[in-house]
């Protein structure tokens, strides 16, 4: 089974390939006189070949080209017509074998560089920034439509991920069912929950984890650091205890003294509270390329809870704003 996290080699071959001189690779003699393909700059050796032998073992477990991240896709279709790949790393090739696989190898590393740079590539990239803002848009107008059925809401933010030992299981696929189990048993346990949000992030420390904000009825619930306590505990228990969490609000104090106080209890008229809200919120919304590099086309890295549409209480019209547009909900 090929672990999609190995694509991030990708990522990091890309970058160094743009201040890199062509040709990349070329054809050297080890220290008996044999031939073998090397890298010119021995400084791009290690990454190079790992992620050719990256792109060689994805293939050998993928028959097409699935990846949420523009850069890898394009890589992958590049260097999937260089043909005999998986001999790059041999220790012995005849002549022949050797120049020809280098040429290939050199052919694909500069189209890549060319469509990499290209303005329909660079468009697609830009397009990732979009999303960002369509998601603070969407958040903004989620939790005005809480705000217009609930006087006032609760706000639980948690950080939840895994044990260290167990980093070398992790998969896209794996962690993306562990967040789905949790989030089908939360709003069972937690009856007053009328929402929630939530991210996948990757991370070079802390690997794979979720930034999550629960939403309660403020009328039913006060109590946030027992509250997130318990959501923390619920998330080692669905994870058989492999799993462990942060509990933010725990922080609160912190936050207030320095002026982002965006959790706990907000009620509907404060809207400088609100506005913290908000901007802790527009975190959520933030693109991360390493977990776009780990997911197939289509996987969502970022959600909220859907619930039926509830018949507003009646009162005065409510607004939040994101940035300098305002939304207006009239009950």
């Amino acid at each position: 089974m090929f672990n999609t996290v190995r694509l991030l080699d990708i990522l990091t071959l890309s970058r160094k390939l743009q201040h890199t001189t062509f040709p990349v690779v070329i054809v050297a003699y080890t220290p008996i006189r044999e031939l073998h393909i090397d890298c010119l700059d021995q400084s791009l050796s290690a990454c190079l070949f790992s992620a050719l032998e990256t792109v060689r073992d994805y293939f050998y477990c993928h028959t097409e080209i699935s990846s949420a991240h523009p850069t890898i896709e394009l890589f992958l279709t590049h260097m999937r017509v260089v043909p005999r790949l998986h001999l790059a790393r041999m220790p012995s090739l005849d002549s022949q074998t050797a120049h020809k696989l280098a040429d290939a190898i050199n052919n694909a590393l500069g189209a890549f560089l060319s469509a990499s740079n290209s303005q329909s590539h660079r468009k697609r990239l830009n397009n990732l920034q979009r999303v960002e803002k369509r998601n603070q848009r969407s958040i903004a107008t989620y939790i005005n439509s809480l705000f217009a059925q609930h006087a006032k809401l609760l706000f639980i933010r948690l950080d939840i991920g895994y044990r260290e030992v167990h980093y070398h299981r992790l998969t896209a696929d794996n962690i993306t069912h562990d967040l789905r189990h949790y989030l089908s048993v939360i709003p069972r346990r937690f009856k007053h929950l009328v929402g929630y949000i939530w991210k996948i992030e990757y991370g070079a420390n802390r690997r794979f984890h979720f930034h999550l904000t629960f939403i309660f009825n403020g009328a039913e619930h006060q109590q946030d650091v027992s509250l997130g306590k318990a959501l923390g505990e619920q998330w080692e228990t669905i994870t058989d205890g492999q799993g462990n969490y942060y509990n933010c609000n725990s922080r609160r104090v912190q936050y207030l003294e320095w002026g982002t106080d965006g959790i706990g209890m907000v009620h509907y008229a404060d809207t400088d509270k609100q506005a913290l809200l908000l901007s802790a919120l527009g975190y959520l919304t933030k693109p991360d390329e390493q977990i776009l590099a780990t997911l197939p086309a289509g996987r969502r890295t970022f959600g909220r809870m859907e619930r039926p549409t509830a018949r507003s209480r009646g009162g005065r019209s409510r607004s939040m704003s994101y940035g300098t547009g305002a939304i207006q909900l009239a009950n």
